[in-house]
């Protein structure tokens, strides 16, 4: 069975209020974007772990809202990538991924020694995002991940156990028009990848933009099948 609701081009995702506009100057942490608003330097809580050499950089713009934290007042929702935002927020993954899974769902399902993000009915579901997109290829992941691999490993042991294996791709960059994995940021995911894939584990990828400070849903694309 299927479980994955199909949503027409233009449907809202997810709506953020009172963002405001700020000016990058670095990054000195895995956690923490330095930046300038309004004349005054402020320390922003990223939560996304990828290296993101594309979009942070000294001069970007991004978009924070309002999130007290312990060391910070505000939190990084958008970041400018040439001519459109990517959205880097890895805490509303699991609610997107939602909008799109038939009710009835089971989320973060222990499996052995892992956690899959979703179960229906004889169906796993396993959500990862990307925002990197070069010469319209949606490549993932942009930073070494032992944890996705050991992810895609876990699908395919489902599959021998007669279980469906899904990977849902959010991709946050509109400019994507088909994925790779990243074989020159990661080599064992990207053979893992292939591997699942050659043993029945669909996947799926799910491109999403920005506009008027929310995310929409564009359309879902392909592997770069000719480049496999």
């Amino acid at each position: 069975m299927d479980p994955f609701i199909k949503r027409n081009k233009g449907y809202i995702v997810i709506n953020f209020q009172n963002l405001t506009d700020a000016t990058i100057i670095d990054r000195p942490n895995r956690f923490i974007v330095r930046s300038y608003l309004n004349n005054k330097i402020i320390n922003v809580h990223l939560h996304d772990p990828g290296r993101l050499e594309e979009l942070i950089y000294t001069g970007n713009h991004m978009l924070i809202r309002k999130a007290k934290g312990k060391k910070t007042d505000y939190s990084v929702t958008f970041i400018k990538n040439n001519n459109v935002y990517t959205f880097n927020d890895a805490r509303f993954h699991s609610e997107i991924a939602s909008k799109f899974i038939k009710d009835g769902y089971e989320k973060e399902v222990k499996v052995d020694d892992s956690r899959i993000d979703f179960k229906y009915g004889n169906s796993f579901i396993e959500v990862k995002s990307c925002t990197l997109v070069e010469n319209g290829i949606a490549k993932f992941p942009d930073a070494q991940t032992v944890r996705g691999k050991k992810h895609l490993i876990t699908l395919m042991n489902l599959m021998k156990n007669h279980y469906d294996s899904y990977v849902l791709f959010l991709i946050f960059n509109e400019n994507a028009k088909c994925f790779l994995p990243n074989a020159e940021r990661d080599l064992d995911f990207s053979k893992t990848f292939y591997d699942a894939y050659s043993h029945d584990v669909k996947f799926k990828f799910l491109v999403f933009y920005y506009k008027n400070n929310s995310i929409y849903f564009k359309n879902e694309i392909k592997l770069c099948e000719n480049l496999k």
